[in-house]
């Protein structure tokens, strides 16, 4: 489905083109933006993966706002693309479902984050929060760091910044169902919070629940959802006007709002 580092971009066959209001399908064009999408997993690989990742790929395109020039899928490839001679081509990078300790060597951790300070673009699906556990680099970057989920459930999602690009096709509040996290050394003052649930995913308490959010890193944009386990999600047209919206603010196509601490709604 993909090949890795082609110097034009990379061919998406067998996703289906989502559109909803807003979103209209436009034709391809070359795109401004180049995105590196990483799938290593060195914890739970997520079965949703592969149509994540083409879906990353499909709505860069399809939208003309990025390009998917190079995926790495295995512990070789991240410490390839991973360098600072690398990442000199890179506008975006995004991780799908990653787990675990990914293959940054110490060079290439250090490019990452020179990179991101001087204003490249990260986006993270999901288990993006399952990975570098207790990095504290990484968990500057993420500001919140999966803890445990229970079972699948359908919850009732509040949108926390309507005129932000992640959340600006979204209704106030809707239902989604999905494998919901919970996070540790996380709090709301420290992000930009744009979707949070209002009840624990299992047990019927009160309170300020994270689903996605942004941060800032220097000159570089942070934007995280945990929402993306299912296969189906990607066939979901609010999770794809979400996910698209929170690219394009990554990417700094669209403007959208940034100061941590916004208040519940």
């Amino acid at each position: 489905m993909f090949r890795r580092w082609l110097g034009g971009g990379i061919v998406v066959a067998g996703v289906a083109a989502v559109c909803w209001p807003g979103h209209p399908a436009r034709a391809l064009r070359a795109p401004a933006k180049r995105a590196l999408v990483l799938t290593q997993t060195a914890g739970f690989r997520h079965s949703s993966i592969p149509v994540a990742a083409a879906q990353v790929a499909s709505m860069g395109e399809i939208s003309g706002g990025w390009q998917v020039t190079a995926r790495a899928d295995t512990a070789a490839e991240v410490a390839e693309a991973i360098t600072a001679r690398r990442l000199k081509d890179v506008d975006l990078v995004f991780f799908v479902n990653t787990t675990g300790n990914l293959a940054f060597t110490p060079e290439g951790k250090k490019a990452f984050y020179d990179w991101v300070g001087a204003g490249g673009a990260v986006v993270g699906i999901h288990s993006a929060s399952d990975t570098f556990h207790g990095d504290p680099d990484y968990l500057n970057l993420v500001r919140g760091e999966f803890m445990t989920h229970g079972a699948q459930v359908k919850v009732t999602v509040y949108n926390q910044d309507p005129r932000h690009p992640a959340c600006r096709y979204l209704r106030a509040s809707f239902e989604i169902y999905d494998e919901i996290y919970e996070f540790k050394n996380w709090s709301r003052d420290r992000v930009h919070m744009l979707l949070s649930m209002k009840k624990h995913p299992q047990r019927d308490l009160e309170g300020d629940f994270p689903v996605a959010w942004t941060n800032r890193v220097g000159q570089g944009r942070m934007f995280y959802t945990s929402l993306g386990h299912r296969e189906d999600i990607y066939d979901n047209t609010t999770y794809l006007a979400h996910l698209q919206g929170g690219v394009e603010w990554a990417l700094g196509l669209k403007p959208g709002d940034d100061t941590p601490g916004n208040p519940i709604r």
